[in-house]
């Protein structure tokens, strides 16, 4: 329908002064006017529509609506009391609607929506003048055609503990701004902007790094796998706490149990709470275990990275009883007496038995009664009772502390029934005095034998301590049997 306006009113042809009374009357009532778009942009090809939304002050009968572009009238809807609606074309490339009593809109059809549309200004404004929307631009949709990360490296090699920048770059005249988000794995991390600041944690090592970014409800994404540099983490083999016994050789390994990269540099043994460095090998040995070894040792790995946290593992010396040396066994008429001596280990109680076997028997030994003549600074005199004659004993001492036990070497005499006579008498008595008034010599003879083993073994661990270090790797096993309940050797007297 054809038509003109002048200022402040509206004249249409062809409609009834009612229409024409209408615009004029509301110059003055007041109103509010909302133009909002179908779509945050528009898309070529694609419906598009602005929706005008408006709020009428009591006793206003008619709700007219002019839409402008670029400040030109294109259309003007009429909702009369009688709930009709009337559209006024003034262009042929849009259409018209009553949505509601107070909202109307304007249509941009699929075939009109064209780059004439794109930057468009638009509004909505009541019909007499005096109240309008804001004015909106029409922009057309423009999708993302393109999207990189920048560094480009894939993979993109981090530093654990840093923070990197990295961003995500798409086509710059993409409409509406793309929507930005990250993820690591399938795990959102939180970024919402072009560029993310990355502390790198070797948990991401050889995980995916995705930024996606949607408009226009579509999405593009790009990828790069991530690439964790990172110290070594390391584990001594065996773990546990290691009881092993004096004498015996111990090897232990540093185990590398990640790392990147892999190349290890270098490895240090250490004891833990001192700062020299006693190996540099991935295994460490110690040849003959001794009451000095009773540490904690640590290893630790390097890389180019860094060197790793310490890693440790308690040596428990198991301090078994010294083996007992005989010094001397006299076989008398119905007795015998036995001296040895034993070395104390000063960090457990031991106890020390005798046990006997004989010719007269076929069994293997058992434990001998016995009456403690006397003792001396580790050195034992015992008299073994009991005893017949003309048969041939063989005695053995076995020593015991909670760890385990040790037995000496056998050592054997022959009893032979003797006459009751002075001689023999006599030959009796020597031969006690001499084993038991000679303890004072003797004490003197052993200590300087116990001073000559003690040094000998004490060169003997120097040495081994100097020759700890590193030899093939090997596996490194013991079992320590249970202390019984009952002492295992519960028919022994104790000395």
């Amino acid at each position: 329908m054809k038509w003109t306006r002048n200022t402040n009113m509206m004249i249409y042809q062809a409609t009834s002064c009612m229409i024409s009374y209408m615009v004029i009357g509301q110059v003055s009532m007041e109103g509010q006017y909302n133009l909002t778009g179908s779509l945050q942009a528009a898309i070529l090809g694609m419906d598009f529509s602005w929706t005008c939304s408006t709020t009428i002050s009591p006793g206003q009968t008619h709700d007219v609506v002019i839409f402008r572009r670029n400040d030109i009238d294109v259309g003007l809807i009429v909702r009369f009391p009688n709930k009709t609606c009337k559209a006024f074309s003034m262009h042929p490339r849009y259409d018209y609607r009553c949505d509601t009593d107070h909202t109307f809109s304007l249509i941009i059809p699929a075939n009109s929506m064209t780059e004439y549309e794109n930057n468009s200004m638009w509004r909505c404004e009541y019909a007499g003048g005096g109240y309008r929307s804001s004015t909106q631009m029409l922009n057309i949709a423009v999708f993302i055609r393109n999207i990189s990360l920048s560094p480009h490296d894939d993979p993109m090699t981090l530093i654990e503990g840093t923070t990197n920048k990295i961003t995500c770059f798409v086509n710059s005249d993409a409409n509406p701004t793309p929507v930005i988000q990250w993820y690591i794995g399938e795990t959102e991390i939180g970024g919402t902007e072009e560029t993310l600041e990355l502390t790198a944690d070797k948990i991401h090592d050889g995980r995916k790094l995705l930024c996606l970014a949607t408009n226009n409800n579509k999405s593009l994404n790009s990828t790069t796998l991530l690439n964790i540099l990172y110290k070594p983490k390391v584990a001594v083999e065996p773990s546990h706490l290691l009881d092993v016994g004096l004498g015996e050789q111990l090897t232990v390994r540093c185990r590398v149990l990640k790392s990147n990269p892999e190349v290890i540099l270098g490895y240090e043994w250490s004891v833990l709470g001192e700062n020299d460095v006693i190996g540099r090998e991935t295994n460490f040995t110690i040849e003959r275990i001794s009451v000095n070894d009773n540490k904690t040792l640590q290893c630790r790995a390097r890389n180019s990275v860094g060197t790793s946290e310490p890693a440790s593992v308690r040596i428990n010396i198991l301090l078994l009883p010294a083996r007992p040396d005989f010094i001397k066994v006299i076989c008398c008429n119905g007795y015998a007496v036995i001296v040895w001596v034993t070395m104390i280990s000063g960090f457990d109680q031991q106890e020390s038995f005798i046990q006997v076997t004989s010719s007269a028997v076929d069994r293997d030994f058992s434990n001998a009664s016995t009456v403690v003549n006397s003792t001396l600074n580790g050195i034992y005199s015992v008299r073994v009772t009991d005893l017949f004659p003309e048969t041939m004993y063989t005695f053995r001492v076995v020593t015991v502390n909670q760890y385990g036990h040790t037995t000496s070497n056998a050592v054997s005499c022959q009893m032979k029934e003797l006459k009751l006579k002075e001689a023999s008498i006599a030959t009796s008595i020597v031969a006690v005095s001499v084993v038991l008034g000679g303890l004072v010599i003797l004490a003197i003879a052993v200590a300087s034998f116990m001073y000559m083993r003690v040094r000998r073994l004490s060169t003997k661990e120097d040495d081994s301590t100097k020759s700890s270090g590193s030899t093939e790797e090997k596996s490194y096993e013991m079992q320590l049997s249970p202390i019984a309940e009952e002492h295992p050797y519960q028919e022994m007297a104790s000395l």
